[in-house]
């Protein structure tokens, strides 16, 4: 990725300002450093973060960028609030975040004066602090700088037809989200395998929710009408993930891994647990959140009209 000419993507920041990175290109270098709140080692790091925006902010602007997966509004207001952010703050729709094909948090990403991409890594210290020396010594050499586009990709709407989409399973082999001649409706699971358990502890809420979507599941597997798929995001998945994923569903399942993030993206997941309803001639006939109380009757009654 490094030498790219990065998106020309825009933000509206927590305080309602707009954040174009066109124009801070063309002013100066660009730090983004993307990042999660219920990310560990994002805040071990936001300390030493607002240490760099106070020394750098003259030289170069910074950006905090929440990947937007997974989160909510006010529990990033109020993270940025507790961690006494003061750089701005702006909250990823998953363009940048698949543009970059992001695996892992945090992710600090250093643009130079020619609106290219000059440095990605993990890790704060001195290799970060010298990479932002670099970058904010280096001078323009283009008169016109470019962008890439990342036009978005809208989510399939109620009653479009489900897209080819090729995922992998547990030994990394292709398998199509719906495959040619199917005649079952299915339904389709999007979690993570570290939801109900590294989120456990920073993020509760959403791990019982995932827990008891998958419960619900687990009942409702053995109705041979549907086809049952879960899928797993590829944000801090390794293939390695997967057979303990398996395990963790049990038979009555396949188990595919996300790792382009094109079905989360196709079908707008941006939070989890969720769930597809796709009719047996492949379309999509609902999308339910999956921490809805009613989340078990609601597939009950799609099977219920499948002929």
């Amino acid at each position: 990725m490094i030498g790219k000419s990065v998106p020309g993507l825009s933000w509206q920041t927590l305080d309602g300002q707009t954040l174009d990175l066109v124009k801070l290109a063309h002013k100066g270098p660009v730090y983004l450093k993307l990042w999660a709140t219920y990310c560990i080692p994002c805040r071990a790091q936001m300390p030493g973060f607002e240490r760099l925006y106070q020394r750098y902010k003259s030289r170069m602007s910074i950006v905090a960028v929440d990947i937007g997966f997974g989160e909510k509004h006010d529990k990033i207001v109020s993270f940025v609030r507790k961690a006494s952010l003061t750089m701005p703050v702006v909250v990823d729709d998953g363009r940048l975040s698949d543009w970059l094909h992001i695996r892992a948090t945090p992710l600090h990403v250093l643009i130079d004066r020619d609106g290219r991409l000059a440095y990605l890594g993990h890790q704060d210290g001195a290799a970060l602090e010298a990479a932002l020396e670099r970058v904010v010594a280096k001078p323009r050499t283009t008169a016109h700088l470019q962008f890439a586009d990342v036009t978005p990709t809208p989510p399939l709407a109620v009653g479009a037809e489900v897209p080819t989409l090729a995922l992998s399973d547990a030994t990394q082999a292709a398998v199509p989200l719906r495959p040619e001649g199917a005649t079952r409706p299915q339904v389709v699971l999007f979690t993570a395998p570290w939801c109900e358990s590294y989120l456990s502890t920073m993020d509760p809420p959403t791990a019982r929710n995932c827990a008891r979507t998958r419960e619900i599941a687990q009942k409702l597997v053995t109705n041979s009408r549907l086809d049952w798929k879960v899928i797993g995001a590829k944000l801090w998945t390794e293939p390695a993930d997967m057979a303990s994923f398996r395990t963790l569903f049990g038979p009555g399942f396949r188990i595919l891994l996300d790792e382009n993030n094109q079905a989360f993206t196709r079908f707008g997941i941006r939070q989890i647990p969720a769930v597809a309803l796709i009719t047996k001639d492949g379309r999509l006939a609902e999308m339910l959140d999956g921490s809805r109380p009613d989340l078990g009757a609601q597939i009950e009654a799609f099977a219920r009209r499948t002929p």
